[in-house]
């Protein structure tokens, strides 16, 4: 009673004899491992990974995954108990149909309030249940976005002509500038790119944009100075030169400067 019986034929183990209680023992020790090491897994995912049995009771989470759940005792939990109210139909639908027909399902929803995260979700049969793959898109689509706004503005910009903008890092030097900005300094991008910013403006300009740069920067707010910029040329263009600070709070590496030429 207390461990397994081999039964030998012509002395060779053929059979193993054991009790109920030896068996329970057994396999409950091995779906304690077994959690285990998917907890082990789990940790290590960096996506929203929920893992579910037959029945979409729920027995593994990923730590992103259980932070957007919000649920301390999500443990063998039904995942229509847990899933966001606003997506739950659509997950338990093709959760349901995966457990079904065994083919993965994949679809795209939109989270909070608004809609404003994007996510795109696998459903996949392993064994013995369900494995959900969410992958959150809302950086991606809102990197899309931004970079279309970027280059719309620079259209706009160039073609006003008389404004441009500039891109400085938090030593004082041009890292990027505005196709107007050319237009208007006459400066090719070798010439302006990798050179202190008070160097393009004339010397009676260079402490005030100095400072108006040092302000932006240790307050990251938005600095306005007179200026006057050089120009290939030789002349000399007066023009109204305003800086951010505020790019520091998300890239911390520079700041954006806007110039617009003063008329006359």
């Amino acid at each position: 009673m207390a461990g397994p019986v081999l039964i030998a034929h012509h002395g060779r183990a053929k059979l193993v004899l054991a009790s109920v209680a030896y068996l329970e023992s057994t396999t409950a020790t091995e779906r304690a491992d077994s959690r285990e090491a998917l907890d082990d897994v789990l940790e290590m995912m960096g996506d929203v990974v929920l893992v579910t049995d037959n029945q979409l009771k729920v027995v593994g989470l990923s730590p992103l995954a259980r932070r957007m759940i919000g649920v301390a005792d999500w443990r063998n939990r039904s995942a229509e108990d847990l899933l966001p109210a606003d997506v739950r139909p659509f997950l338990i639908r093709a959760m349901s149909h995966v457990r079904d027909s065994g083919t993965p399902e994949r679809l795209t929803l939109r989270l909070g309030r608004n809609g404003e995260r994007l996510l795109d979700v696998n459903v996949q049969s392993i064994d013995g249940g369900l494995c959900l793959v969410g992958r959150d898109r809302t950086a991606s689509e809102s990197q899309v976005q931004l970079e279309s706004r970027s280059r719309a503005l620079d259209e706009m910009v160039s073609m006003l002509g008389n404004v441009a903008w500039l891109r400085i890092n938090q030593r004082g030097y041009v890292v990027e500038a505005s196709p107007s900005f050319e237009q208007i300094s006459g400066l090719s991008e070798r010439a302006y790119r990798s050179v202190r910013l008070s160097t393009l403006f004339h010397v009676g300009s260079r402490v005030a944009v100095g400072d108006a740069l040092e302000r932006a920067i240790e307050t990251m707010s938005t600095q306005m100075v007179d200026a006057t910029l050089l120009i290939a040329s030789g002349a000399d263009v007066r023009v109204k030169f305003a800086i951010s600070g505020e790019m520091l709070r998300v890239s911390g590496t520079s700041v954006m400067a806007m110039l617009s030429v003063v008329a006359g």
